[in-house]
C-alpha cells in the first residue's frame, strides 16, 4: 500500500512539473563559461513573424524549448529563431559581459535584454545586427555578431531573434571581455597563419605558371584563390576588410565563392590525373557538372531564391568531396604514381569535414579545434596537393630530360646522332685564334650492304654495334664520335694536328680490319674506309670541313675501299690501311 501511494505522488508531481512553464536555469555574470552555452539556451522557431512582447510572452509561458547541444543547429532556409536565457548578476552594480554569435553568415540578428526588476534598468535595450546591413553599422568591429551590455543587478531576460537562409549554426558565448579578446586573439593568429600559407602557395605557383606555362601550376593557383576566397567569406573576414559597404554581395558570397572553389578543384583534378587520357567518359562528365551547377546558381541569383543557391551550393560541394575521392581511386586503378597522395588529400579535407559537422551536432565535443577541423582538413589537402605537384614535376622533368637524351642518342648503337652532333661542335668554331686547327674523320663501313643482304639486317645491326663499340675504345677522352647515317660514322677530333689525326685514323683502320666481329654465331672480316680533312676554324665553316672529309671518303672507295684518304701534305704522305 506505502509502494502505490509513493508511485502515485511521483506521477502527481512529474504532470504538475509538465504544466510549469519550461525556464533557462541563470546564467551567473561571475561564472563564466568558454565553452557555447547552448545547453542553456531556449528556443522557439516562428511560424508567423512575433514582437518582442510576445516572444517574451510565449517564453514565460513555457512555449520555449530546452536545448540539449552546445551548439544549436536549424539547417539551410529555416524559419526565424528565437533564443532565451536569463542572466543573473549577484552583484549590487551592473556588469559588463559579451555576447557573441560565432557565425559570420546571418541575415538579421535582433537582441533583446529585459530586466526583470523594477528599477530604472527596467526598459528593454534592443542591439541590432546582420548581413542585411553594412559592417560599417555594427557596433563592435568584429567578424561574428558580438554585443557587449551591462547587466544590472538581479536578473535580466535575454531574448535573440535571429532570421537567415543561410545554414544556422549558433555557436553562442557569454563571457567576460578579456575572454572573448582571448578567444579572439588566438583565432587571429591562427587565421593569419592560414592565410600567409595559402598566399605563399598561390604566389609560388603562379611564379611557377608563368616561368614554365604549365596549365597544372595555373589551376592549382585558381584552386589556392578559391580556397582563399572561400575561406575570407565564410569566416566573416571577407565582409569584415574586403566588401564591408555591400551587403547585397555578402549575401550570396558563400554560394558563389563555394561554386568557385568547388570548380576549380575539379578542373585541376582533371589535369593533375590525366582523367582525359584514361577516361574520356569521366572527364567529360566532370566538365558538364562544372557547367551545370554554376548555371544552376546563377539561375537561383536571377530568381532572387538565396535558399536554392544556398541547397545548389552544398550539394555541389557534396558532390565535390565524393568525386575528388572517386577521380583519385579511378586514377590509381589505371596505375597513375600521382593518385595515392591524391586519395590521401582528398580523404583528408573529408575527414575534417565530417569532424566538425560531428562538433556541430554534439557527437563529440564542440573546441575551436574539432570546429575547425575542416579548415584544418583543407590545408593539409592543400599542402599534400602542392607536394604531389612538385613530384610531378620533377618526374616530368626528369621524363623530359630522359626524352632529350634519347632524342640525341642513336637508340642502336648508342652514340650521338647527327642532331647532337651539330649541337656539340659549334662551341669548337669559337676558337678562332687555335694553331692547331681541327681534324674531322668520317668512316664507312665496306661491303655493308653485303652483309645485310647475305647474313640478314639482325646481323648487320650487330656489326654496327661492334664496330661502335670498337670506335669508342680506341678514342681519346676529348674526340666526339656519332653516327652520322646508315654504315657512316663521324669524328672530330679537337686541337689535333694533320699528322697526328692521320696516326690515329691509320689505327683504328688497322684495329678495326684485325677484330673479329661475331654475329649469330657467323664470324665476319669487316673493313672500313676512312675520309680526313683538317683545318682551322678561320679557314672553314664546320659544314666546309664535313663536306671535305666527305670528298676524301669518296676518294677512299675509289681506291678500293679500305683506305685512308686526305689532302697530302710535306710531312704527312697519304696512307692505307695495309
Amino acid at each position: 500500500m506505502r509502494r502505490v501511494t509513493l508511485t502515485l505522488i511521483s506521477t502527481l508531481l512529474a504532470i504538475l512539473s509538465s504544466l510549469l512553464p519550461v525556464l533557462a536555469a541563470p546564467l551567473d555574470t561571475s561564472n563564466v563559461s568558454k565553452q557555447p552555452i547552448g545547453r542553456e539556451l531556449l528556443f522557439f522557431q516562428e511560424q508567423q513573424p512575433l514582437c518582442v512582447n510576445s516572444a517574451l510572452s510565449n517564453y514565460l509561458q513555457g512555449g520555449f524549448t530546452a536545448s540539449h547541444s552546445r551548439v544549436l543547429s536549424f539547417g539551410i532556409g529555416s524559419k526565424p529563431v528565437w533564443l532565451a536565457f536569463d542572466v543573473e548578476n549577484p552583484l549590487t552594480f551592473p556588469v559588463n559581459r559579451r555576447i557573441q554569435i560565432a557565425t559570420s553568415w546571418l541575415d538579421s540578428v535582433d537582441i533583446h535584454y529585459i530586466p526583470t526588476q523594477t528599477t530604472a534598468y527596467s526598459q528593454i535595450l534592443t542591439q541590432y545586427s546582420g548581413d542585411r546591413s553594412s559592417f560599417t553599422d555594427r557596433n563592435l568591429n568584429d567578424r561574428y555578431f558580438s554585443f557587449d551590455h551591462d547587466f544590472t543587478p538581479g536578473k535580466t531576460t535575454v531574448l535573440i531573434r535571429i532570421e537567415s537562409p543561410d545554414p544556422m549554426v549558433l555557436p553562442i558565448y557569454f563571457s567576460s571581455l578579456d575572454t572573448a579578446l582571448d578567444r579572439s586573439q588566438f583565432q587571429s593568429y591562427s587565421y593569419g597563419f592560414l592565410y600567409g600559407a595559402v598566399l605563399c602557395l598561390l604566389i609560388y605557383n603562379l611564379m611557377l605558371f608563368i616561368g614554365m606555362r604549365s596549365i597544372s601550376y595555373l589551376l592549382y593557383s585558381m584552386f589556392l584563390f578559391g580556397f582563399l576566397l572561400m575561406n575570407l567569406s565564410y569566416t566573416g573576414h571577407g565582409y569584415q576588410w574586403l566588401w564591408p559597404e555591400f551587403p547585397r554581395w555578402q549575401q550570396w558570397a558563400n554560394p558563389v565563392l563555394m561554386m568557385l572553389f568547388n570548380v576549380t578543384g575539379l578542373l585541376f583534378a582533371l589535369r593533375f590525373l590525366r582523367v582525359k587520357s584514361f577516361l574520356p567518359g569521366t572527364y567529360k562528365l566532370t566538365k558538364l557538372i562544372c557547367i551545370l551547377f554554376p548555371l544552376l546558381l546563377l539561375m537561383a541569383f536571377i530568381a532572387d531564391d538565396q535558399v536554392l543557391g544556398l541547397i545548389f551550393a552544398f550539394d555541389f560541394m557534396l558532390l565535390f568531396s565524393f568525386m575528388m575521392i572517386l577521380l583519385g581511386i579511378m586514377a590509381f586503378n589505371v596505375g597513375n604514381p600521382s593518385a595515392k597522395v591524391f586519395l590521401l588529400a582528398s580523404t583528408s579535407s573529408m575527414t575534417g569535414a565530417a569532424v566538425t559537422g560531428m562538433a556541430v551536432w554534439g557527437f563529440i565535443p564542440f573546441t575551436d579545434l574539432t570546429y575547425r577541423a575542416a579548415e584544418i582538413g583543407i590545408i593539409i589537402d592543400i599542402v599534400l596537393l602542392a607536394l604531389a605537384l612538385a613530384v610531378k614535376f620533377r618526374a616530368t622533368e626528369r621524363e623530359k630530360l630522359i626524352a632529350e637524351h634519347q632524342a640525341k642518342i642513336d637508340p642502336l648503337t648508342g652514340l650521338k646522332n647527327r642532331r647532337a652532333f651539330y649541337e656539340i661542335t659549334p662551341s669548337f668554331w669559337k676558337q678562332k685564334r687555335t694553331r692547331v686547327g681541327v681534324s674531322m674523320i668520317i668512316i664507312d663501313i665496306d661491303y655493308f650492304k653485303a652483309i645485310n643482304d647475305t647474313y640478314g639486317h639482325t646481323v648487320g645491326d650487330e656489326v654496327l654495334v661492334q664496330f661502335a663499340t670498337l670506335l669508342n675504345k680506341n678514342l681519346r677522352q676529348q674526340d666526339i664520335v656519332a653516327r652520322w647515317g646508315g654504315e657512316e660514322f663521324i669524328l672530330l677530333l679537337p686541337k689535333t694536328r694533320l699528322k697526328e689525326a692521320s696516326t690515329i685514323s691509320k689505327h683504328l683502320c688497322e684495329s678495326i680490319s684485325k677484330h673479329a666481329f661475331i654475329a649469330d654465331r657467323n664470324e665476319l672480316q669487316v673493313t672500313a674506309s676512312i675520309g680526313l680533312a683538317h683545318g682551322s676554324p678561320a679557314q672553314f665553316t664546320l659544314e666546309q670541313l664535313i663536306s671535305l672529309a666527305d670528298q676524301q671518303l669518296y676518294r677512299a672507295k675509289q681506291r678500293g675501299k679500305n683506305q685512308i684518304s686526305y689532302e697530302n701534305s710535306p710531312d704527312v704522305p697519304g696512307g692505307t690501311c695495309n
